[in-house]
């Protein structure tokens, strides 16, 4: 392990979110990023209620949610039966995310947000944690997203004002 990703993983509070960088760390072996293929629940069981997969559209410009574990069905409920983030667009929480997403995105690289105070509307008094990190089909851009989040009680945490990138 090399001392970027060292210190990478000792930004994230979270264990649940060490876990899953673990394990894509482990199966991009040394590659920009694994192929959504080969990130399988069985690598993911014991976090898969806190993971979700998203397909990166058009380049960035939009993304559909594949899959969300229990707990961020929980957490977040149902969209409004929205079919892409831009039709989520408009609130400060879904801004967020779409801005999350797309800085994974254009840099191709790990990011970790929070913990901050959640802006999901009724759920002010959580802060959460967020770890993306980049699926690549062709190994040279990002055509998905594998996501967890981690939440907690507000103050619990010491927050952390913007996302940190691996390097």
């Amino acid at each position: 392990m090399s001392l970027s990703e060292d210190v990478f993983t000792r930004t994230l509070t979270s264990e649940r979110l060490r876990a899953v960088y673990r394990v894509w760390r482990e199966l991009a072996a040394g590659r920009m990023a694994p192929r959504r293929a080969e990130m399988t629940p069985a690598h993911l069981r014991r976090v898969l209620p806190w993971t979700f997969m998203v397909e990166v559209l058009d380049g960035g410009g939009d993304f559909r949610v594949r899959f969300r574990g229990d707990r961020l069905i929980q957490f977040m409920g149902d969209p409004c039966g929205a079919t892409t983030l831009a039709g989520l667009r408009g609130t400060d929480f879904w801004d967020a995310v779409d801005a999350l997403f797309r800085q994974c995105v254009e840099n191709g690289k790990p990011l970790a947000s929070g913990p901050k105070r959640t802006q999901l509307e009724g759920k002010e008094h959580l802060e959460r944690e967020v770890l993306l990190l980049p699926l690549s089909e062709d190994g040279a851009t990002v055509s998905g997203l594998l996501g967890a989040m981690d939440t907690w009680q507000l103050g619990t945490h010491r927050h952390s004002p913007t996302p940190v990138l691996a390097d």
